[in-house]
């Protein structure tokens, strides 16, 4: 019985979306039941007759084969007489090590989503631009304390033209958002030619009353979006901001007071967020809307909002402490949608276009996800363990429905597809310290800083390239 058992025969079908090189006959034919994954990629490659070989994944009614088919079968309740459809997809090959970038101080964000750089955060309280190939660019100093957030925008164009309004080609240059303990967001326009890059004047956002947690960029980056300890998320028209002789003597010496007191409490708070609303603000005189570039308050949560993030050019999502994930109408600020979480909220991303929202937060050690439109995050959430230090940050890759990427306090970066539980691929990015931010450079490479002071920039390999 036990030999019959393990001889047990199921009759597959493989379809796939792939190119036509890629393609078998849809012919039903059968397979031993105890294959799992590595061995249903050994029949398609022989099939195929693939040199050199290629791996691939398997989906059964949407879900990543994991164990053998017998197993997922009974799971299931399949039965073993039925004809299983088996959709195969190209596998994600483990991201391998390109770059890497040294700070001096601990590196809090990363920014990958503009092809032609990328940006980090320093506790130094400086930002700085980097190449696709890990060459800096140019530091970006102004801030008064530790930089906390950054995001990239490309140069507006001129409606019906296509070309920058500032004379730059999309190809030739961007504007660096930093936001940080001292609670302004500041902006620089970054010129760039061949390997070399020239900042610009900085552009100072005033209006947080406490330290920016978190920036993000609109789709078109004709506006971007700060989240503070103030309770508050803002929207800023890029255009907006104060510079130059206008910002000259505002702070005075509180400016470098509040320096003093952000560096200060950069090590007695480990995670870097334990700055108080009003504890390193800088006060500018005349602080107005139109003065300085605010566009839109979004006011509702209770708590520090701690995450932005866009899932169109209309519509904001944010975090917070106050265990909340808030939708909001980014032009009105009216509150469209309020979903309670069961714990605290450090980092939010969302799928473009919506329909899924992946957080992270309360100090546990997931990843969850969850579909709005089916309501409230409890019951409908799905939930992702396999880090074994707090999740701090999460963000999904540009272009797909179903691949995010997570770092952790454990210094690891997790790749994930959300049709499966079990991560595709564990990077030890910043062993022995503590991984602070992550996102994708484009959908084939990985970016990430730490505690070490390392910006790391990882590749992923095409396996059907």
């Amino acid at each position: 019985m036990a030999a019959a058992a393990e001889e047990t025969q199921i009759t597959c079908k493989f379809v796939t979306r792939l190119p036509d090189k890629y393609r078998i006959s849809p012919t039903p034919f059968a397979v031993p039941g105890k294959l799992t994954r590595y061995g249903l990629s050994e029949v398609i490659n022989h099939l195929l007759d693939l040199d050199p070989v290629k791996p691939f994944d398997f989906l059964v009614d949407g879900e990543l084969v994991r164990t053998s088919l017998e197993k997922l079968l009974i799971r299931k309740g399949i039965s073993v007489e039925s004809v299983l459809d088996i959709e195969y997809i190209p596998a994600v090959g483990p991201p391998s090590d390109e770059a890497t970038g040294k700070h001096e101080d601990w590196v809090s964000a990363v920014d990958g989503s503009w092809a032609g750089a990328v940006a980090t955060g320093c506790y130094d309280g400086s930002a700085r631009l980097w190449s696709p190939g890990g060459a800096l660019l140019c530091s970006l100093a102004g801030h008064d304390g530790a930089v906390t957030a950054v995001s990239l925008l490309p140069p507006p164009s001129i409606p019906g033209t296509g070309a920058a309004a500032d004379g730059m080609s999309s190809a030739s240059g961007c504007t660096v958002v930093g936001g940080g303990h001292d609670g302004t967001v500041r902006t620089w326009d970054v010129a760039m030619r061949g390997g070399s890059a020239k900042a610009g004047e900085c552009r100072v956002f005033a209006g947080h009353t406490g330290a920016v947690t978190a920036v993000a960029a609109s789709p078109g980056g004709a506006v971007f979006a700060s989240a503070s300890h103030d309770c508050t998320a803002k929207v800023w028209s890029r255009l907006g901001g104060a510079t130059g002789e206008l910002l000259k003597g505002a702070a005075g010496s509180s400016a470098s007071e509040s320096s003093k007191k952000g560096k200060s409490k950069r090590r007695k708070g480990e995670d870097g967020l334990g700055i108080e609303a009003g504890d390193s603000a800088v006060a500018i005189e005349g602080n107005t809307p139109g003065f300085l570039g605010e566009e839109v308050t979004l006011a509702g949560h209770t708590d520090a909002v701690s995450a932005v993030a866009w899932e169109s050019a209309e519509i904001l999502w944010t975090g917070s402490f106050d265990h909340t994930l808030k939708c909001w109408d980014a032009e009105s600020a009216q509150l469209r949608q309020s979903f309670d979480t069961p714990k605290a909220v450090s980092a939010v991303a969302v799928k473009a276009g919506g329909g899924r929202v992946a957080w992270c937060g309360g100090g546990d050690r997931q990843v969850h996800m969850w579909d709005p439109r089916v309501g409230q995050t409890t019951g409908a959430t799905t939930s992702f363990s396999s880090h074994t230090e707090m999740v701090v940050c999460v963000r999904w890759c540009p272009g797909s429905d179903h691949q995010l990427v997570s770092c952790a306090y454990d210094g690891t970066l997790k790749l994930w597809d959300n049709r499966g539980k079990l991560p595709l691929h564990t990077v030890k990015a910043h062993e022995k310290e503590r991984a602070m931010g992550v996102d994708f450079h484009g959908p084939s490479r990985i970016v990430s800083g730490g505690t070490d002071g390392r910006l790391r920039i990882f590749a992923i390999e095409d396996c059907t390239a």
